[in-house]
């Protein structure tokens, strides 16, 4: 580790000096991981960062897993099968590792998402109590009972496994012959876009899910902004049902009082879904306007 920033020289000083037995490295992580293949958001995740290449287990690693795995019930507890562990590559220059490698018992946790929480009240719930039972632990030694195996068996963190909205099976009518896909949209960044085409559902979930198989993709129609207009949430709703997904002209003309999102259109409107394409579309069924989507937000009509 070069130390080559003011924070990480004074932090590395302040280890140096002040010779922890234990150190705790917290963060958040993106809304995206899973706990495990297909399983559940992981909102809490853990690591006892390895202190070497060959990731193995000494004294203050090992007593670290042992803290986890104790941690781990409370977890387990308070959000079920919620509770993912990162891979235990070695990187030399995070200071998790550094720290490992110096003997400090460091341990990692990093809050994500739970369903129907987008503030993440659950996981600032969960590290209160992880941080009040990690005080009552290390007094108590209770910790140095459990069994390393129990650290090893919390699933890993897989990446991308979930998405904010996922569309399952709609029929796409392209010039060429039509066809069935998945949708999936993430809600990063102002106007969301459609992240991913294809077969999605098999390796990943939605916050969001729609069973789209009786339905068929319609990019919709641009409505013409000529003079200011005054978009409640009703007024929203019926230009939806007439088949307007985006609006023409000057966006600052929409005093956009409703929740959800006022997509530019493009210049031109494809009969198909692109990636990184509008978020912004309708889903018929036999002709009639079921659903509107606008970013992440799927509205019944």
């Amino acid at each position: 580790m070069q130390l080559r920033t003011p924070e990480g020289q004074l932090l590395m000083a302040a280890a140096k000096s002040f010779k922890p037995d234990f150190g705790f490295n917290l963060h958040d992580q993106n809304a995206y991981y899973g706990a495990g293949e297909k399983g559940l958001p992981a909102t809490i995740s853990v690591l006892a960062p390895a202190y070497n290449q060959q990731r193995e287990i000494n004294l203050s690693r090992g007593n670290a897993m042992k803290l986890i795995a104790q941690l781990s019930k409370l977890i387990e507890q308070e959000v079920p099968n919620h509770l993912a562990k990162y891979n235990d590559s070695y990187s030399y220059r995070s200071f998790g590792d550094t720290f490992s490698e110096m003997g400090i018992s460091t341990i990692l946790i990093e809050s994500g998402a739970y369903p129907h929480d987008p503030n993440r009240q659950v996981a600032r719930k969960i590290n209160r109590m992880l941080y009040v039972q990690m005080i009552d632990e290390l007094i108590s030694d209770k910790w140095q009972q459990q069994e390393i195996a129990t650290y090893q068996a919390i699933p890993f963190n897989v990446k991308d496994a979930w998405v904010d909205l996922l569309i399952n099976d709609v029929t796409i009518l392209s010039p060429q012959g039509s066809y069935v896909t998945d949708i999936a949209i993430n809600a990063k960044g102002r106007y969301p876009q459609i992240n991913e085409l294809g077969d999605i559902s098999s390796i990943r979930q939605g916050f969001t899910q729609l069973d789209a198989h009786t339905l068929s993709f319609d990019a919709g129609k641009a409505y013409p902004l000529a003079k200011p207009l005054d978009l409640t949430t009703e007024k929203y709703r019926q230009l939806l049902v007439q088949g307007y997904s985006c609006f023409s002209g000057d966006l600052t003309l929409i005093n956009n009082q409703s929740d959800w999102l006022s997509y530019q259109c493009a210049n031109t409107l494809s009969a198909m879904p692109t990636r990184h394409g509008a978020a912004a579309f309708i889903l018929r069924e036999q002709g009639t306007a079921k659903y509107a989507v606008l970013g992440e937000q799927l509205i019944k009509l």
